[in-house]
């Protein structure tokens, strides 16, 4: 049998691999990661494959040292161990390797490591292209070797020490390095002058640490296709004209601590595909020379102090697929230029200020649907307007955004009725309609979106019975009717102690259909209540003079002590004073 890829990976296993699978010697490649396998154990049926050259073993039940393993043959080791819990030596087997090029051992509590980390893995693996190192638990500092063997990457251990700097010999050891992830540790301090001679830097992750200052400039210059991450830091300042170099794919900023404005020259290349600013201290307008970043596919501005219109140049970002301009000061209106983007998937404009949607929306939504036959508008599978001043009535043509599952327009002031065309979105996870001024029923076809885990139109001016507990809304708790004093039957405790009510089907289409209240006769009908109850109190004092001479004796109480509260404690004109002395 030739059989060379065996994949069990994400199942539930446990135990040892069987010993049949030793005869299977043409296998390269082995998956068994996602299991209760007992690792390396396991790998008894394979000591004899000299053709293996990839195991991947990650997430499995545990790791057992045992001296039998150094029967195992030089294998390209490709394997995440002991995600398990694993606690004791280092596995002894690995000392035996020599050919591998990818090692990654993570999640595991190494224990006997006197000499910290056993750099004999690095020493003996010449052809050693990619060390990945997540929490080990290495009590010591991490020491690099004299031999500078390793070609392509490091991921730096995490959880392993007290906080310190970046090492600056990083590069002095491994010169030819292009992958660095030095993310999730306590690194303080500025990022180390010596880490530029590292010249082919691919991948630079220094994300989630505790890094301040201003990013160097040299690293604008990273190689070509390169990614940036330096997220979840405290750096500071202002970002240069042109940061993002021709050469840059990827730069991720975010929640950090940078300020200023955005220089109006982003980037001198248009192959930059993803750019998060978000949660820093950005202020100003959005440049309109940001709709030079032609092949961008994620946009991530949120959680700064943007103000101004959003520029109509996004409208030339023809690949983006996720923007979001959520969390800012932006007014005006969304230009209806950014409904063109065909590829767009995900677009949140939540909690700033825009305004006055109806002329745009209704021109935008028309656009899309007979121009661009819908298609565009039928891949966005996000849209967020929450938290704004839109006004006016939610078009009807939200119904044709095919593949959305999340709709918020909740905190706005909508008026009108919940359009029925909302039913054809088959897709839609979460609909929040909650914070407008919405009027007239809920539309019962409502029910029929079985993908629907979450529902709200609370606090808005909505009439009629509340959707039946039946489908996905015998899920929802009541809270999401609140603020709607006109809804009947919402509670589950009012329908469970009603006694059921056999209904023809026309009866309850009836009643479902028409369970609105109409707003005239409620008003009429209570004008005449009110007026009803003054005239039974006129003729039961009319009728009892007793009730009448108690009735006018506290109305005359009452008058007086107002009298007297006023006279005390308001100022009165001098005049009337005078005539008060007089009588």
């Amino acid at each position: 049998m030739s059989l060379r890829v065996l994949d069990f990976s994400a199942n539930h296993l446990m135990g040892e691999l069987p010993q049949c699978l030793s005869n299977l010697t043409s296998l390269q490649q082995i998956d068994v990661h996602g299991n209760q396998f007992r690792i390396p154990i396991s790998l008894f049926p394979f000591f004899n494959h000299s053709r293996l050259q990839s195991f991947w073993g990650g997430n499995n039940q545990e790791i057992y040292g045992d001296d039998h393993l150094d029967q195992l043959r030089k294998v390209e080791l490709y394997s995440r161990l002991g995600y398990g819990g694993y606690v004791g030596p280092f596995p002894k087997f690995l000392y035996h390797q020599a050919n591998l090029g990818f090692i990654s051992i993570s999640n595991v509590n190494i224990t006997g490591v006197v000499a910290g980390f056993p750099w004999w893995l690095v020493t003996n693996n010449t052809h050693l292209e990619f060390l990945y190192l997540h929490n080990c638990s290495l009590s010591r500092h991490f020491q690099f070797p004299i031999h500078q063997q390793l070609q392509r990457g490091i991921r730096y251990p995490t959880n392993d020490f007290f906080p310190s700097p970046i090492p600056p010999d990083i590069c002095a050891f491994f010169p030819n390095i292009d992958f660095l992830s030095l993310s999730d540790n306590e690194f303080y301090g500025k990022i180390p002058l010596q880490l530029s001679n590292c010249s082919s830097f691919r991948l630079l992750d220094a994300s989630n640490n505790l890094l301040r200052g201003e990013i160097p400039r040299w690293i604008w210059n990273m190689s070509v296709g390169s990614i940036l991450d330096l997220s979840r830091n405290k750096f500071s300042g202002h970002l240069p004209p042109g940061f993002i170099s021709p050469l840059m794919d990827e730069v991720y900023l975010s929640r950090n601590q940078l300020e200023g404005n955005l220089p109006a020259t982003l980037s001198d290349s248009q192959d930059v595909s993803g750019l998060d600013l978000s949660s820093n201290n950005f202020t100003g307008e959005i440049p309109p020379q940001i709709g030079n970043l032609g092949d961008i596919k994620v946009l991530n501005l949120s959680y700064n102090m943007f103000t101004g219109h959003i520029p109509t140049t996004i409208a030339n970002l023809s690949q983006i697929e996720s923007l979001d301009l959520s969390h800012n000061d932006l007014s005006g209106v969304i230009p209806s230029q950014l409904m063109e983007l065909h590829y767009l998937s995900t677009f949140s404009v939540a909690y700033n200020n825009l305004s006055d949607p109806q002329r745009d929306l209704e021109f935008v939504t028309k656009t899309r649907l007979y121009t661009y036959q819908g298609k565009p508008l039928y891949l966005i599978n996000g849209l967020d307007f929450s938290s704004n001043s839109f006004t006016g009535e939610i078009p009807p043509q939200i119904g044709h955004l095919g593949d959305t599952n999340t709709l918020n327009f909740s905190y706005n002031l909508f008026i009108g009725h919940i359009p029925t065309t909302i039913t054809n979105l088959s897709h839609i996870e979460s609909l929040d309609l909650s914070h407008n001024d919405l009027s007239g029923v809920i539309p019962t076809q409502l029910k029929e979106l079985n993908s629907l885990s979450s529902f709200n139109v609370a606090y808005n001016n909505l009439s009629g019975r509340c959707p039946k507990r039946i489908g996905q809304f015998a899920t929802f708790n009541e809270d999401i009717y609140w603020g709607n004093p006109l809804l009947v039957n919402c509670s589950s405790s009012q329908s469970t102690r009603k006694p059921p009510v056999k209904q023809t089907p026309t009866d309850d289409d009836d009643d479902e259909d028409g369970c609105y209240i109409d707003m005239g006769s409620f008003y009429a009908s209570s004008g005449v209540s009110f007026v009803m109850v003054l005239l039974t109190i006129a003729s039961v004092l009319y009728i009892n003079p007793y009730w009448r001479q108690v009735w006018f004796y506290y109305v005359g109480v009452t008058i007086t002590t107002c009298y007297y509260f006023v006279v005390d404690h308001l100022p009165v004109p001098t005049r009337y004073k005078v005539w008060e002395l007089r009588v």
